[in-house]
């Protein structure tokens, strides 16, 4: 987990030319974010090629997979890093269907920019995996 920390810090920093004036917002609440996860869907990569769009209040979230209506919500924490980097952590569900993952934030202009997807806990297997995708922050 720390060499990925390390990683996004350090191309965060090699981006810079393509992120000059990009702004992470400093809270997600009343925000939406869609995401779409890279990848083609394998048994080992189960939420690749999804559409996903994230509803944020104040300490909770709605999560809708658009590409099969599926839903979730959960409890989360926004850590603002810098204007180019930040990290969305998230607790989904209860019990031996919870779930907890991050999503590291970094952009490329305010609205766009790409994240990766770290979960340490999880109802479907294998419940360990990293993904990366891109995000669209709507106003």
């Amino acid at each position: 987990m720390k060499r990925w920390t390390i990683f996004v810090i350090l191309l965060a920093c090699m981006n810079i030319q393509y992120a000059l004036g990009c702004q992470l917002p400093k809270t997600l609440e009343g925000k939406t974010i869609l995401i779409r996860v890279d990848g083609v869907f394998t048994p080992n990569n189960p939420m690749a090629d999804t559409v996903q769009e994230l509803k944020f209040k104040k300490n909770t979230y709605q999560l809708t997979i658009l590409n099969t209506g599926a839903t979730a919500s959960g409890s989360y924490r926004y850590q603002y890093f810098d204007p180019k980097l930040a990290r969305l952590s998230v607790r989904e569900g209860k019990g031996k269907d919870l779930a907890l993952y991050s999503e590291t934030f970094v952009c490329e202009t305010d609205r766009v920019g790409y994240f990766i997807f770290s979960q340490t806990q999880g109802p479907v297997k294998p419940d360990i995996r990293q993904n990366t995708g891109v995000y669209i922050i709507e106003q």
